[in-house]
């Protein structure tokens, strides 16, 4: 970063001197990260515009639900709880729209208010014409309904007996709908009355569209139709082989989009005469909905909180959700922007940007069930996943897997039956370590390679099953379960350090040589300061019977601990006193493991959930503005006080293009671009390279002597073609003086 660079940036606090002072507090702030903004199931999505949408998703188990709502991509998220379960959505403008599953509800006032109209269900598709006349369909062969706008629903039989899972209106008379045997319908009276007109071969036919009174696409599974006579006679279209589609939606006549099982997205733009796999089966979650905003901006939506959007029609989605919506167990990082975790459900989270957002990934090697209970990065690029699977009817299988692109992608490079892997340590990019237990032989083992993961050597000691391993070089390091051993020869030998019949131990983490702390269940925590020649226990704090599970040594006086109940803790003296800390939306939940970068900023996860504690200061404000890479992001680190460095850190920007960073002293929020103009002008800062990367990071010291409590506002315009107006903008940023 150019010292001129560094002047501007500091340079925007000089003006802070005429602003009141208004003190704040110096401690930490925990905010829940993921999943955002939910984990339940996202049945159904509804754009509104390339930027807005609404989403509608419900448990597994339960009559409950939610509604969230975007303006600005996915960047933040509005969450609305329901009564009951919502399984569609659907809006005709911003301020006007649907929602419904076990009952009928909807809004006038752009999702502020939602008001319940019945208790009708279960309702599986809505569609709507205009502010009043909309149908819906769903279980029992009923369709229905409405003239009102929503508050008076009729319904009706349709033919067939069973469930109708789409429904589609040319105009306030003609319609058709579609059930999961693949039996047509329609209708010439508005809805009123329905008569059986055909019957495809397939299954789950989900969807139906018509562009006019004779032209118009069934589909659902594995099968495609394609009609030109009104419904009455259907020719299957060939999709690539394994395909499985629970939603299919056409912009026009030939741009379509099928979206379905385990991620798979198939795609024409020949009007159907052939599709091509943008994604396969296997490669995500399942997806349940799919909807154009135009013919570039498409969203999807689907299980475990999936949501996702595209900005070039399709060819390439980017998740505009954070999180995934299963139980969070390890965490590794390099820095205070990049981190990832492993989570139930076979999947990796990671995050480029200090946990703004949580992007998802499925680790090679791990099913739908599978537990990623361990990731060690050895670098941005190169890393190993380990965890197991379970196996039918009983028993289980260790996997082990690696990635050399952040975690983008992952291969798999070990299994072992009836073992669970449960730690990992990465010394560089050849040499990692992997620990976990047998279920039913006992024991355990320690395995160690030195060419990247392509050989496992066995390096156990002769102790049991092992939970964690931490090393702080290449030759010194620790495993822990049962006991502790220690190697100074990188895993060839052991000496055992610590053990008793009753102790199970989680984790371990050392701060140098000499200090360290191992955690475990039962309250356990113990101490050392001579490299673990004796270890020490310590009271904590926490409630009985706890299991801490996780240990973050950052110094040798300080140090945070994790465990069940939301207990989180941390020391400052070394342990001699532990101070407790609240962490909003965490009480009771067990908490797996934390991971900290400095002695205020970290991470702490368990089921279900993300949270960071950061310093005050910095808050995202949205508002971003979509670009090819999705909304950019603007992340602020550092604590904003005077004398105190701070850096901007932007990412998924369009590479190799040029960056406008614009500081205030006042929020503006006003149009610009298509998009909002968050800070007032006061300073700019215009044309910084965005690099191959697509990324900028902007460090400055504010001068001494700025007061408390003065709010700086920041913003970055990115030059994007593919953006409206040829502009993309990254959320607006809010720094708080402390």
């Amino acid at each position: 970063m150019s010292i001129s660079h560094r002047t501007i940036l500091a340079g925007a606090t000089l003006a802070l001197g005429l602003l009141s002072p208004a003190l704040r507090s110096q401690g930490g702030t925990w905010t829940k990260q993921a999943p955002i903004p939910m984990w339940y199931d996202v049945a159904a999505i509804a754009p509104v515009s390339a930027d807005e949408a609404w989403v509608a998703g419900s448990p597994m188990l339960g009559d409950v639900g939610q509604l969230a709502h975007t303006t600005d991509a996915g960047a933040t998220w509005t969450v609305i709880d329901t009564p009951r379960q919502v399984h569609a959505v659907c809006f005709t403008d911003p301020m006007h729209g649907w929602a419904a599953g076990n009952a009928f509800m909807h809004t006038t006032d752009g999702g502020q208010t939602w008001i319940q109209d019945n208790d009708w269900g279960t309702i599986e598709d809505l569609f709507f014409l205009d502010n009043l006349h909309g149908w819906a369909c769903g279980n029992g062969s009923v369709n229905y309904w409405t003239v009102d706008g929503g508050l008076h629903w009729n319904g009706v039989s349709a033919p067939g007996g069973w469930t109708v899972g789409s429904i589609f209106f040319l105009d306030l008379l003609r319609g058709w709908s579609v059930n999961i045997g693949g039996q047509v319908c329609r209708s010439t009276d508005g809805g009123k009355s329905w008569t059986l007109i055909s019957t495809v071969p397939g299954n789950n036919l989900q969807t139906i569209q018509f562009f006019n009174a004779q032209e118009g696409w069934a589909g659902g599974g594995g099968a495609f139709y394609h009609t030109l006579n009104g419904g009455l006679n259907w020719t299957k279209a060939t999709v690539p082989p394994g395909t499985w589609a629970y939603s299919v939606r056409f912009f026009d006549s030939q741009l379509g989009i099928a979206v379905g099982e385990s991620g798979n997205v198939v795609r024409t733009t020949n009007g159907g005469q052939t599709w091509t796999t943008v994604q396969p089966v296997g490669s995500a979650q399942r997806l349940w909905d799919v909807e154009f905003a135009s013919a570039d901006a498409v969203f999807a939506s689907g299980d475990a909180g999936t949501i996702a959007r595209s900005t070039d029609g399709g060819l390439t989605w980017n998740s505009i959700q954070s999180g995934g919506a299963a139980v969070t167990h390890g965490f590794d990082s390099l820095d205070a922007q990049h981190a990832w975790a492993g989570q139930d459900g076979g999947e990796m989270v990671w995050t480029t940007n200090g946990g703004a957002q949580w992007v998802r990934s499925l680790v090679s090697g791990f099913d739908a069930y599978g537990h990623v209970l361990a990731v060690a990065m050895a670098d941005a690029s190169t890393g190993w996943a380990a965890g197991w699977n379970d196996v039918f009817p009983f028993g289980s299988r260790g996997v082990l897997s690696r990635s050399t692109d952040g975690g983008h992608t992952w291969q798999t490079q070990l299994q072992v039956t009836d073992f669970a892997f449960m730690g990992l340590e990465a010394i560089d990019a050849q040499t990692a370590f992997a620990v976990g237990s047998f279920e039913f032989a006992g024991g355990g083992l320690v395995l160690r390679t030195q060419n990247g993961g392509a050989t496992w050597q066995d390096v156990t000691p002769p102790t049991g099953g092992f939970r964690d391993v931490v090393f702080l070089d290449a030759t010194t390091g620790w495993v822990v379960g049962s006991s502790i051993s220690k190697t100074t020869d990188g895993g060839t030998s052991w000496t055992k350090q610590y053990g008793t019949e009753a102790s199970e131990l989680a984790d371990i983490s050392f701060a140098d040589e000499q200090n360290g702390w191992a955690v475990g269940y039962a309250n356990l925590v113990l101490h050392t300061t001579d490299g673990g020649q004796h270890w020490t226990p310590q009271n904590v704090g926490a409630p009985p019977l706890t299991a801490v599970t996780g240990i973050t040594a950052v110094s040798p006086t300080t140090a945070w601990i994790a465990g069940w109940y939301g207990f989180v803790a941390r020391t400052t003296d070394g342990g001699q006193t532990w101070q407790p800390e609240s962490v909003p939306g965490a009480a009771g939940v067990d908490l797996e493991d934390l991971e900290f970068t400095g002695t205020d900023i970290g991470w702490v996860g368990g089921n279900i959930g993300i949270w960071h504690r950061g310093l005050p200061g910095w808050t995202d404000l949205g508002l971003g503005l979509a670009g090819q890479q999705g909304v950019p992001s603007l992340a602020g680190s550092g604590l904003p006080a005077g004398g105190s460095p701070i850096t901007l850190t932007l990412s998924k920007a369009l590479s190799s293009s040029l960056a406008h960073l614009v500081m205030g002293l006042s929020l503006l929020d006003a149009p610009f671009k298509g998009g909002v103009l968050v800070p007032h002008p006061d300073q700019l800062v215009l044309a910084l390279p965005t690099g191959a990367a697509g990324s900028i990071a902007l460090t400055g010291t504010l001068p001494a002597g700025v007061p408390a409590g003065v709010d700086l506002y920041f913003q970055m315009w990115i030059e994007d073609g593919t953006a409206v107006h040829g502009l993309s903008a990254s959320n607006g940023l809010r720094g708080e003086t402390q």
